[in-house]
């Protein structure tokens, strides 16, 4: 009983007593333990696909500088779904795909996936001085959810950063994302 709650002296001693620094710099930090290469996060047997033609009507838009050389890129997000009073009738997967668009309208496909029962969410990032915006892809799947990088540095030029990834538990009521 002795050696129990000496062990369990040290063990308290060991922890810290102070709450944790705000202005420590890895304080509320993720660490990106992805690998350094780029993803790849277009399939191959998705052929390209263009907002609003073929079936792929749902779409989601957004425009900024993302290579910072002073012209504004579209950014499309688009899923293949057919529509039932103006509305996505949405099935059990649908193909999903993300695409950058020039000025000129050369197209940079940066996503290209099937995702079962899941969603497809982005978002843009603020630019800052000599740091254009990049682009966050949300993928939410009812036993995943993992969160992309998307630099883009110009025409079939992109980088591509997982920053997290969680497996979830797949069953019960908080198992499927929300479809939009």
């Amino acid at each position: 009983m002795l050696l129990f709650a000496g062990i369990a002296a040290a063990l308290v001693g060991c922890t810290a007593d102070t709450p944790p620094n705000d202005r420590d710099p890895t304080y509320g930090a993720v660490t990106d333990t992805s690998p350094p290469d780029s993803l790849e996060l277009v399939e191959a047997s998705i052929p390209p696909a263009i907002a609003g033609q073929g079936g792929w009507n749902f779409q989601q838009r957004a425009e900024a500088d993302l290579a910072g050389d002073g012209e504004a890129e579209q950014i499309v997000l688009t899923a293949q779904v057919e529509l039932s009073r103006g509305r996505p009738a949405w099935d059990d997967g649908q193909p999903w795909q993300v695409y950058i668009e020039e000025p000129d309208g050369s197209q940079t496909r940066v996503y290209a996936r099937r995702l079962q029962l899941g969603t497809l969410t982005m978002r843009l990032t603020r630019g800052e001085p000599g740091r254009p915006p990049t682009i966050i892809l949300l993928e939410h799947l009812p036993e995943r959810l993992s969160v992309y990088e998307v630099s883009y540095h110009g025409p079939d030029r992109v980088s591509v950063v997982q920053r997290f990834e969680r497996h979830l538990d797949p069953t019960g009521e908080l198992a499927s994302p929300r479809l939009p």
